[in-house]
């Protein structure tokens, strides 16, 4: 599977043909980034403050910061004795330890009127339990990670939960003490959001449910956020559109793979597909975070995969952002799915 920057997908031999094209979006990502970016320095000292776990983030303004997000970041399952099919190996502790910044949580009506259900494709197969519960989760560890900014997706658009109760669920856990109010004027750097105390981002991708939040820390996705194609069944090209940018500022990649499968005698379009991860959540990753980086021409915020510690997503990340990584040096300065892939001639 490989990313193409126009409508129309680039695929097996014509992949040589765009090599020129993309080595150009490249480049381009990498005069942005330097443009965007301090300097990289080459090692953090123990007196120097961290944001989202480097220094160098913390004069970054929020929408200039890449970081990865999880598909149905609740929906977890067992590596090896699989019970139930899920799009994440840990839990969400285990995934913000590791450096995740973006949550996503599907919403639906729970066993009460009252109550909201994450679950994932539906109830029936992966039940993560109410919202509520795993809202204090995210905010017990925000709680003991004082320098950290953590964005949650709230994601349906015709989910039978009321919008009510999900701002209710917000306000039980306790987290909403941490919510940036409404979406400025101009993103503040992360360091002003851990100053202010506004060390976490909800998005909504329901009209309504932005709407019924009336302390207005619910950020609609219209206008905001950009979420371009996805997801994708195996073998599909990785895209980049839509095209057409308007007013939004924060771009989401959905960088996974899904499948026709069977679950309890129902059939389901968008099981996760945890096959090949290595490549898909390897040189692919960076692949297409770099390409539509270029043909978007708006900074790649977060890249939404499954199962995200199978493979490297973080490399990848710390590159986008300019941060030092394992093996960082001269001969890293182009990516290297170049090399990884068959197709495409060595440099």
């Amino acid at each position: 599977m490989t990313p193409t920057t126009h409508p129309n997908a680039v695929s097996g031999t014509r992949y040589r043909n765009t090599l020129s094209s993309a080595l150009l979006c490249v480049l381009a990502l990498v005069a942005t980034v330097l443009l965007h970016s301090p300097a990289v320095s080459a090692a953090t000292t123990s007196s120097e403050r961290l944001c989202n776990q480097h220094s160098e983030l913390c004069t970054r303004a929020y929408n200039d910061v890449s970081a990865v997000s999880t598909h149905a970041s609740f929906a977890t399952t067992d590596k090896t004795r699989p019970s139930v099919p899920g799009t994440q190996y840990k839990d969400i502790k285990g995934q913000l330890d590791d450096g995740v910044r973006g949550l996503h949580f599907n919403l639906t009506k729970g066993s009460t009127a009252s109550s909201v259900q994450l679950c994932f494709p539906d109830c029936s197969v992966n039940n993560g339990g109410e919202l509520v519960d795993t809202l204090k989760t995210v905010k017990s560890w925000l709680d003991s990670n004082t320098n950290d900014v953590v964005t949650i997706f709230l994601e349906g658009t015709s989910m039978d939960a009321s919008p009510a109760y999900v701002t209710n669920a917000f306000t039980s856990a306790g987290i909403d003490k941490y919510a940036l109010k409404g979406k400025p004027a101009t993103w503040p750097t992360l360091g002003d959001m851990i100053d202010a105390g506004t060390r976490l981002v909800v998005f909504s991708e329901s009209a309504a449910v932005a709407s019924a939040n009336t302390k207005g820390y619910f950020i609609p996705y219209a206008g905001n956020v950009l979420r371009l194609e996805g997801p994708y069944n195996y073998g599909a090209e990785w895209q980049c559109g839509p095209w057409g940018r308007s007013t939004e500022t924060i771009l989401l990649i959905p960088h996974y793979i899904v499948q026709t499968a069977s679950y309890g005698g129902k059939a389901y379009t968008d099981m996760p597909y945890p096959f090949n991860l290595g490549t898909t959540n390897g040189y692919q990753f960076e692949y297409h975070a770099v390409t539509c980086r270029g043909g978007q021409s708006i900074w790649v915020n977060f890249m939404e995969v499954d199962f995200y510690d199978q493979g490297d997503v973080f490399t990848p990340t710390l590159k986008m952002n300019s941060l030092p990584y394992t093996g960082d040096d001269a001969s890293n300065f182009y990516p290297k799915f170049f090399d990884a892939d068959p197709d495409v001639p060595g440099f």
